[in-house]
Formats: C-alpha cells, sequence, structure tokens
C-alpha cells in the first residue's frame, strides 16, 4: 500500500512558496514515511551580497530495540535573481525526512528505496 500526498501554497503574502511531498508506503518487510518539504522566500535587495555556501545538517539514528530507522537533512541557502530589473534574493530551504520502521528482525534486508 502506497499513498502520495502533494501540497502547493503560497507565504508571506505572495513573497513565496511552499510545496511538501509526503508518502506513506507499508510492505512485508517495513512501513516507510518519506517527507519533502521545499520552501523559497523572495525579498527584493538593492545590492548584489555575493554568493554564500549552503548550510548544510544532516542526521542518521537507529533504534535497535524498535526497529526504527531516521534519516533528516535540511540544506538552507540563498541565491541573488533579476527580475523585472530589480534584483531579487530568494532564500530556500530543503528539508527530506525519511523514517522506517523495520517489521522483522533481520534489519539488513536489501530493499531498494525509491525517493519521489
Amino acid at each position: 500500500m502506497r499513498d502520495v500526498l502533494h501540497k502547493t501554497r503560497e507565504v508571506v503574502h505572495g513573497r513565496g512558496k511552499v510545496i511538501v511531498l509526503a508518502e506513506h508506503a507499508e510492505d512485508k518487510q517495513c512501513v516507510s514515511d518519506v517527507r519533502k518539504k521545499f520552501m523559497y522566500v523572495a525579498k527584493e535587495v538593492d545590492e548584489d551580497g555575493g554568493t554564500a555556501t549552503p548550510v548544510v545538517h544532516i542526521e542518521k539514528s537507529f533504534d535497535s530495540k524498535t526497529r526504527d530507522e531516521f534519516f533528516f537533512m535540511r540544506v538552507r541557502g540563498f541565491f541573488h535573481v533579476y527580475r523585472n530589473r530589480r534584483l531579487v534574493k530568494i532564500g530556500y530551504s530543503h528539508t527530506l525526512r525519511i523514517r522506517l520502521h523495520w517489521k522483522t528482525k533481520n534489519t539488513l534486508a536489501n530493499k531498494p528505496v525509491t525517493i519521489v
């Protein structure tokens, strides 16, 4: 069984967008829950502040008692674009969360994971 949810909404009076993708799947070996979130916010600026290196945060954990596996990754940064002869700074945040619950005691199953 596999359920997929897609949401798009505007934030801060039309200055940005949030896109959310969620997938829940269940099979014989595990239950997986994958959530992706993409957030963009635009702000008009006077001058180009340069390009910054994106900030990446990664977490991974595994609980051997409950057989739960968790992976989290967030990338934050910004870039500049010209729109209608105006300089716009676009800040972004991309988030990926994967939660797996293994039903069997053999957690090293060769299960391919497809990220939508």
